[in-house]
């Protein structure tokens, strides 16, 4: 007679099949890269898919084997580089947007500053070099302000009270003290310290020539801003 195979057997027997699996479909991935490297590198569109079928079976592009998934993918030095362009564009507009610039703002940026035949970029190329800054805790990361994707690099929390008040001017890029007591409610006391708070750290400018201090429009300069 035959011994039953117990549950924890059957478990550990599906466990190495599974893991059998993953190892044939990490070793067919490497080698798709591997014949597919100038269309990846080409093809930002490309890149993100394969990128994602690697997050999918648990790959790391930017971490495998010491960075040599990154060297197949053509990756690590591109998120390198991105991010140091990044890095150089948000320090050298932050004095005109307090620390915040819309995604799409710095990626055409970015494909200005770059060298004629670079590979594309796109979005979710910028959220993978902004990760790889993560180490240097300069405050770079993506947040969201109703329907526009900013990039802050400063290192400091933007309050519930900040966030609202972007929102409100996500469209016309302007807000009035009337405007947030209006939709809020808020009383003269917080719309002030919070209109003086985001005018210290530069998010918002104000435009003076309305008369009367409830009239001012404050404008987000990161909003608006366009340049070079």
């Amino acid at each position: 007679m035959h011994k039953a195979v117990g549950i924890g057997g059957l478990r550990r027997k599906e466990a190495e099949r599974l893991r059998e699996q993953i190892a044939l479909m990490k070793s067919n991935l490497e080698n798709f890269v591997r014949e597919h490297q100038r269309e990846i590198r080409s093809d930002p569109v490309f890149r993100v898919q394969i990128q994602r079928m690697c997050q999918l079976i648990g790959v790391d592009p930017l971490a495998s084997r010491k960075g040599y998934m990154a060297e197949l993918l053509g990756v690590g030095d591109f998120y390198c580089e991105l991010g140091i362009q990044i890095i150089d564009i948000c320090v050298s507009t932050r004095s005109a947007n307090g620390g915040l610039i819309e995604v799409e703002e710095l990626r055409r940026r970015l494909i200005r500053r770059r060298l004629k035949g670079s590979e594309p970029i796109v979005e979710d190329d910028i959220r993978r070099a902004i990760g790889q800054l993560k180490p240097l805790k300069g405050g770079y990361k993506i947040v969201d302000f109703g329907n526009r994707k900013m990039v802050q690099s400063v290192a400091r929390e933007l309050n519930s009270d900040f966030s609202t008040v972007l929102t409100l001017a996500q469209h016309t890029c302007k807000f009035t003290r009337e405007d947030i007591r209006a939709a809020w409610n808020w009383d003269e006391d917080r719309a002030t310290s919070c209109i003086n708070e985001m005018l210290c750290s530069g998010i918002i400018w104000v435009d003076e020539q309305q008369v009367g201090d409830s009239s001012f429009e404050y404008w987000v300069p990161a909003f608006f801003a366009r340049g070079t």
